[in-house]
């Protein structure tokens, strides 16, 4: 499954050049299975004619060597003389027998038959040999009769062995030949078995291959008869990555895209619809709203005209309460100095306490000298009080001061009633009287610093008026750019009201055109 799915996935190139070297493949296959075959049997038989020719010279020169050595034989003993010669003679006939043993063996080793007739002439050479080199000179008439006999045996085995070489050769050449033919028709069976396979081969792999792009082509028009129909919802099916593959995966991607543009177009259809009717709603809208507006400028306006009026009226009033400001800092500084004048009568106080022994009379004077300042310190902070009421809102903070300051000028009050009672305590009670002025001397430190709170308090105020007062003029001349901005306003509300009758016309114009959209879109099933 997987060297399929790999072969569907080559190119068309590879798939037809596959099919082409299959077929080529098989054709030299089987041509190489041929030449080899008959480059074999060529070789077989030439060595099978080598053999044939070599083992009928040998068997030829053993019975040609054989005969030589009996004459040799014959002639030493007819000319002794020659005994040496003949000799050389004899050893050259009986290597020249051996030797065309040696090959008959050499070449027939495969026969069984051939190699025990080998085997058996070579014992009968022996034999032969032995018989022929035995001495008969000494030998009676009646034992070389009986000789005759006994020769005849021994050289009618060599002619017999002779006989069964050559034909062991025949049966050698013979089998040679079943061999070839048998390898003949094995190569046969063998190039016809290769060429049907080859054959085979290639028809599957070319009708493989058309098949494939038979269905890939069909996928193909399958979707692009959809496309044409308007059918968005069918794909090729192709799933090969050859040519044809990438061509139908192209296609399907094609297709999908122009199905999510569809689809969206679709929506975009429904939405401009609604957005259309949406804008008219809106068109009319803004044409009420533009005549309210338009309106509504006039009597912002007039609006802006009065809060100009009022916006000077407070500048006024804003001076005023600077002016105000500035008696209060005025009498904060006097309070501040009373305080400090206090405090020196505090110092003298305890030096009379020092001589509470030698005049009461004097801690009286003192006493009444601090109810006086205690009535002035009441007084001044009622003056502030009624300041700080003058000055509304912005003097509320230096209003709760001034009360902490009338609070504290009671308190001296009440402190001072207290001294007068206990003047003769203090004549009796030194310690105690001290301990009063200390306490008095911690009130009046109290009363400086809640007037310098309340002189700072004034210094801010003063400077946030001024600030109050730039501001509001700044305000005014804000009114009068407010009242210019207000008739642009109402100008431009009127190019509103003639820009609406437009924006009506083109939200017309859309609604037409999302309708035709809606049935375009609608030819497509998706």
């Amino acid at each position: 499954m997987g060297v399929g799915r790999a072969f569907d996935n080559l190119s068309l190139l590879s798939k037809i050049g596959a099919a082409t070297v299959t077929a080529t493949a098989a054709g030299v296959i089987v041509g190489v299975v041929a030449m080899t075959t008959m480059h074999r049997l060529n070789g077989d038989e030439a060595a099978d004619q080598r053999q044939e020719i070599a083992v009928e010279a040998a068997a030829g020169a053993f019975g040609t060597n054989v005969e030589a050595y009996l004459g040799s034989i014959t002639a030493l003993r007819s000319t002794p003389g020659s005994a040496a010669s003949i000799t050389e003679l004899l050893k050259t006939d009986d290597k020249a027998v051996v030797d065309a043993l040696n090959v008959m063996q050499t070449q027939l080793k495969d026969n069984p038959s051939g190699s025990a007739a080998v085997a058996q002439a070579e014992q009968d050479w022996k034999a032969f040999k032995d018989f022929l080199a035995v001495d008969r000179s000494h030998w009676t008439k009646a034992q070389l009769a009986a000789l005759g006999e006994e020769y005849n045996k021994v050289y009618g085995a060599l002619h017999a062995d002779e006989g069964l070489m050559q034909t062991a050769a025949a049966e050698n050449g013979a089998r040679n030949v079943a061999a070839a033919q048998s390898t003949v028709r094995r190569a046969t069976w063998i190039i016809a078995v290769l060429l049907g396979a080859g054959v085979v081969a290639s028809l599957l792999v070319g009708f493989r291959v058309a098949f494939q792009i038979r269905s890939a082509v069909r996928g193909v028009a399958h979707l692009a008869e959809g496309l044409a129909d308007g059918d968005l919802t069918r794909t090729s099916g192709v799933t090969n990555r050859d040519e044809v593959g990438q061509m139908a995966g192209a296609l399907d991607r094609a297709v999908g895209r122009l199905r999510a543009d569809i689809i969206s177009l679709a929506g975009n259809a429904t939405t401009l619809d609604a957005t259309a009717g949406r804008l008219t709603v809106v068109s009319g809208d803004v044409d009420q709203a533009a005549s309210d507006a338009s309106g509504q400028a006039g009597a912002v306006a007039s609006a802006a005209d009065q809060v100009s009026t009022n916006l000077q009226v407070v500048t006024a009033g804003a001076q005023e309460m600077g002016s105000a400001i500035r008696d209060i800092s005025v009498s904060t500084s006097e309070a501040s100095e009373v305080a400090v004048q206090a405090v020196q009568m505090a110092a003298q106080t305890n030096a009379i306490v020092a001589r509470l022994g030698e005049s009461s009379t004097e801690i009286a004077t003192v006493v009444k000298v601090i109810t006086s300042i205690a009535e002035q310190t009441n007084l001044l902070a009622l003056n502030a009080t009624i300041e700080a009421a003058r000055a509304g809102e912005s003097g509320k903070g230096f209003a709760v001061v001034a009360g902490e300051v009338k609070d504290l000028a009671q308190e001296t009050a009440k402190a001072t009633e207290d001294i007068a009672r206990r003047v003769q305590a203090i004549q009796s009670d030194t310690g105690g009287a001290v301990t009063a002025i200390g306490e008095i001397s911690g009130i009046i430190e109290r009363i400086n610093s809640i007037q310098l709170t309340i002189a700072s308090a004034v210094e801010e105020q003063t400077a946030t008026t001024q600030e109050m007062n730039r501001t509001l003029v700044g305000a005014a001349s804000g009114a009068g750019e407010i009242a210019a901005t207000i008739g642009g306003v109402s100008a431009a509300t009127r190019r509103t009201t003639a820009t609406v009758g437009e924006t009506r016309a083109a939200a017309d114009e859309m609604a037409s055109t999302a309708s035709q959209l809606k049935m375009v879109v609608s030819r497509f099933r998706y």
